[in-house]
């Protein structure tokens, strides 16, 4: 599977990215959804050479955009990812956990519970 995972938390990039490796699958990081090329597209495309990504996880609170409203940008264009996660260590209003819910959006808290997401992670590798 492709994985992008943007997160401003340099610890949380190495954690994820490193479990996902091992795990076999292709990884890409970013520190904030300004570098992730798919965000940057006009129009929602994907990287190149069929590289668009199966999962995109992704924290809420970072600067400038936060994490739903780069999922929310990403699916406004076109994005086609069908497995999309939302982090955070803090709380999380009613209004964004419904707007999350639309998009199909999975959330996890910090500090993540590995079982828990790892199947999610196993059920989304079978889709």
């Amino acid at each position: 599977m492709k994985i992008v995972l943007v997160d401003d938390d340099p610890l949380v990039l190495v954690t994820l990215s490193g479990l996902f490796k091992r795990k076999g699958h292709t990884v890409l990081t970013y520190n904030s959804p300004l570098e992730c090329p798919i965000y940057k597209s006009p129009h929602g495309s994907c990287y190149p050479a069929g590289m668009c990504p199966d999962i995109i996880i992704s924290d809420i609170d970072m600067p400038h955009v936060n994490g739903l409203e780069f999922i929310e940008s990403l699916f406004t264009k076109g994005c086609k990812c069908k497995h999309v996660a939302m982090l955070s260590g803090i709380g999380i209003a009613d209004a964004d956990m419904k707007r999350m819910a639309e998009y199909g959006v999975r959330y996890f808290s910090k500090p993540l519970d590995y079982v828990e997401f790892e199947m999610w992670l196993m059920l989304r590798a079978r889709n």
